[in-house]
């Protein structure tokens, strides 16, 4: 993921969290970072069920698996968006986003029979591959947007949220921003056309 993908991201990311959209990528960041911090030290999972907590960090780990550099799990990925869900989000993105996960699970019990976290690593990556094959090619309009707010949630449209969360929570973790993105997001400083 490059820069502008990263900053694509947590701009989709602030449309979830109320006020976060106002805030500068500087502050959008620290919050995160804050949250990452708070997640590594919570006890336990406050708003996921441990079914929900398994099916997101299976797919978190299919979408960012453990190589040669850290993985979503490695990471802190699911208690980071279980903190998120808790704290931040609102109820309503809150309860859409849970409705997405249970409808991520129940596609996985009708194809496979098992939950996904319990599914073989090739039955996962096949859910996966075809979720993330409907995903928008573009943003919704603000029409599509108001549209989809009354629609039942499906799990292609869990799924976008999904792998958006899960996308914000890594590449906002110490670990990356340090060891994989090693460029500052903010560049230090910007002079615009200077004469010289």
């Amino acid at each position: 993921m490059d820069r502008r993908q990263f900053l694509e991201s947590i701009a989709g990311f602030s449309t979830l969290v109320p006020g976060l959209a106002l805030l500068p990528v500087a502050a959008q960041q620290a919050f995160a970072g804050e949250l990452h911090a708070r997640a590594r030290s919570a006890a336990a999972l406050r708003t996921l069920t441990p079914a929900q907590d398994a099916t997101l960090g299976s797919i978190a780990e299919i979408l960012l698996p453990e190589s040669d550099t850290v993985g979503a799990r490695g990471v802190g990925v699911s208690r980071f968006i279980d903190l998120l869900l808790t704290e931040a989000m609102l109820d309503a993105e809150r309860d859409k986003f849970l409705a997405g996960l249970d409808a991520i699970g129940a596609r996985s019990q009708a194809l496979y029979s098992a939950p996904v976290a319990l599914a073989s690593r090739e039955q996962q990556q096949s859910l996966v591959a075809a979720l993330d094959a409907h995903l928008p090619a573009r943003a919704p309009t603000p029409a599509e947007t108001r549209a989809l707010a009354t629609a039942p949630m499906t799990a292609e449209r869990g799924y976008a949220t999904l792998k958006q969360l899960v996308v914000l929570a890594y590449f906002t973790s110490e670990p990356v921003a340090r060891g994989l993105i090693k460029a500052p997001i903010i560049p230090g400083r910007y002079d615009g056309c200077v004469s010289a």
